[in-house]
């Protein structure tokens, strides 16, 4: 009997129902704010809340309100610019700092790569008063450079890491033989090493989005204005002093998934691609 046709073994049944289970959980927090946004606050707000949408009382009516209400384009537009900045300058900077760490190991760098962890380390609400009160003097309040500066150095010292795990699995003997056919170090690593890290750069490259998609703290502080403010910043907008728009709340964070979702599709098959194959392939 082949293997397609093969009959599960209990083993595997139970994995399944195992997986299943797992997802369920995962994904019904995403399911609830579907639910928010679609139904009434009223109806939600009970001690038995619906699991299903009511067919007479769902209605996509939060979403329209939203768009009409709140300047969202303009957040995500924002969000989107300090995303692509911080991932793109993060992503230079961990990938040479990621090689030096790798390739020259004296103690100076040791102690750099300490230094990057230890800085990693330190809580944003420790350096939000001093990073506003620096930026605040360069007239820079209001800026989007100012997040994405901040958001890089915040994301860099754990990006540097993440690449010199990817550097450390390419052997240096295929940089020698570049190098020994005459290519410079920074040729070597451009048109040798670069070209193999693929997967290391996806995963560089997604997870300094996340983290600077996600940010509140930084955006919050240093863009008061609410036309320069990003999505995170916009959507705790919902939230009054008094009362919650669960609705246009729920509503308004859905959209705010739409462009993570994007990305992963894109960058998917760069992250589940291995380094041996990346290796063999180039």
């Amino acid at each position: 009997m082949s293997t397609l046709t093969r009959k599960r073994t209990p083993q595997q049944w139970g994995l399944l129902a195992i997986s299943i289970a797992v997802l369920t959980v995962l994904l019904f927090p995403v399911y609830w704010m579907v639910m928010t946004s679609v139904v009434p606050s009223r109806e939600l707000l009970t001690s038995s809340p619906p699991l299903v949408p009511p067919a007479d009382s769902a209605s996509f009516d939060a979403y329209g309100e939203v768009l009409e209400s709140r300047p969202i384009g303009l957040w995500l537009w924002n969000s989107t610019l300090v995303t692509l900045g911080t991932a793109l300058i993060s992503i230079v900077i961990s990938t040479l700092g990621g090689y030096s760490l790798s390739r020259f190991r004296t103690k100076a760098q040791q102690a750099m790569g300490f230094t990057l962890l230890f800085s990693r380390m330190l809580p944003g609400t420790l350096l939000i008063i001093p990073v506003f009160v620096i930026f605040a003097s360069a007239g820079m309040i209001n800026n989007l450079w100012s997040v994405i500066l901040v958001n890089v150095a915040a994301t860099v010292p754990f990006t540097t890491w993440l690449m010199k795990g990817f550097v450390d699995g390419i052997p240096s003997e295929i940089e020698e033989a570049a190098m020994i056919d005459g290519c410079g170090r920074l040729r070597t690593l451009w048109q040798v090493i670069v070209p193999l890290l693929r997967p290391g750069l996806a995963t560089t490259f997604t997870y300094a989005c996340i983290l600077a998609w996600g940010d509140f703290l930084f955006a919050r502080t240093l863009m008061p204005n609410p036309s320069d403010w990003t999505i995170t910043v916009g959507i705790a907008s919902f939230i009054g002093e008094f009362s919650v728009d669960w609705s246009g709340l729920m509503a308004a964070g859905i959209m705010s998934m739409v462009p993570m979702l994007i990305l992963f599709v894109f960058l998917e098959p760069f992250l589940v691609k291995g380094m041996a194959s990346g290796s063999v392939k180039g």
